[in-house]
Order: C-alpha cells, then structure tokens, then sequence
C-alpha cells in the first residue's frame, strides 16, 4: 500500500506540502473527523483551498497523510532496526522494539491520533486499516523478522512471539493511557519499563 504522505515527489514543492500537513494534524486533532472542514482550515490558517488540493484530492487522502506523518519517526525507528537485525542482540533489539512502541502509544498526541482514528472506523473502515497496516502491523512485521533470526532459540514461532511480546509490552500500558489513570511516560520510565519487560519475555519464551 502506497502512503498518502509518500505520494508527492520529493521537489521543490515538499515544502508547502509539508506546511499543509501540519496545519491539518493539528486541525484535525482539535476538531475532530467530521469537525473538521478543509474550508474552515484554509480560511483559519491563510493556506489556500488550491495549495491543499494540489496535494490531496480530498479529506479522507489528507487524514492518511496526517496520520503518515504522525507516525513518521515510529516507523523509521522500526525501519532502522529491521535494516540492524543480523548484527545486534535479541534483548537489544527488542529492547529498542519495546522503547519505540512504548513511547509512540503513550504520548498525548498518539493517544489523541488513536482516539480519533476509533471514531471514525466504523464510518470508514479504510481509516482503520490504513493506521494499522502502518502502525501495528509494521511493528509485527519487524518482530517476526527478529524473531526469525533467534528461530533456533525458542520453540514459538515468530508471529506468535510478536504478538506475545507486543502484548506484554503495551497492554497494561496502553490501558491505563486510555482510562486517563497514568500520564505520558518520562524516558527513565519507558527505558526501565522496556527492559523489564524485555528480560521476562526472555525468561518466558527462550532458551
């Protein structure tokens, strides 16, 4: 699947195109899907209706750019692990893997990204699956990869290992995020979070 914020060429326009996408994240986080109107934002931000349009044909198209661009440094953290998984340790991998996850869900913005792609999935499933294929299934996708590399060191297989990790990882943490009880972790918090985890998912699932 070709990204949204992928689909403009890298010229002499990417600068506009990149002006464009961050009015719109926050546009969109502070008004919502359906609150939000590709008028009201070009007479609010002084960006033209024609500049946004040059780029994205419509609100659906700029909504997939935005939540490209939301997870940007998500998936390029993951792309460069996936690139170092012949030379670097199992816990170091999944050490990163974990600092990475913890700290793209955990966030004010992610969790406000999240709750907004919920509520629109159910009048646009394509939203939904757009996020995960780029978000969520990247993450899997990079784990089994791991998790390939060690196959001689655990009886799992690697995309029940993923998903066994990724579990352990973000569901106490992605919960309480979303009920409001914890704040967005400091770095010594996800660090010390992510290399506990690490070491008893370990323990659990390897020799």
């Amino acid at each position: 699947m070709q990204l949204a914020a992928e689909k403009i060429p890298v010229n002499r326009q990417t600068k506009k195109q990149l002006e464009v996408l961050t009015v719109a994240s926050d546009y969109f986080l502070s008004h919502g899907y359906k609150g939000m109107s590709i008028n009201a934002m070009a007479r609010d931000s002084g960006i033209s209706k024609e500049s946004i349009y040059r780029y994205f044909s419509s609100k659906k198209e700029l909504f997939e750019a935005v939540i490209a661009k939301e997870l940007a440094a998500y998936r390029k953290h993951l792309q460069f692990l996936d690139y170092e998984t012949a030379s670097i340790a199992l816990d170091k991998a999944l050490t990163k893997t974990a600092e990475t996850l913890l700290g793209a869900v955990t966030n004010d913005r992610t969790l406000a990204l999240r709750r907004l792609i919920f509520q629109e999935v159910k009048q646009s499933p394509d939203i939904g699956r757009y996020y995960y294929e780029i978000g969520p299934k990247a993450a899997y996708k990079n784990l089994e990869r791991i998790f390939a590399a060690h196959q001689h060191e655990t009886e799992f297989r690697p995309e029940d290992l993923a998903h066994y990790f990724v579990g352990m990882v973000l569901h106490r943490a992605t919960l309480q995020r979303d009920c409001g009880i914890t704040k967005p972790l400091a770095k010594a918090q996800i660090r010390a979070q992510a290399a506990k985890t690490t070491d008893d998912f370990l323990k659990a699932y390897f020799k």
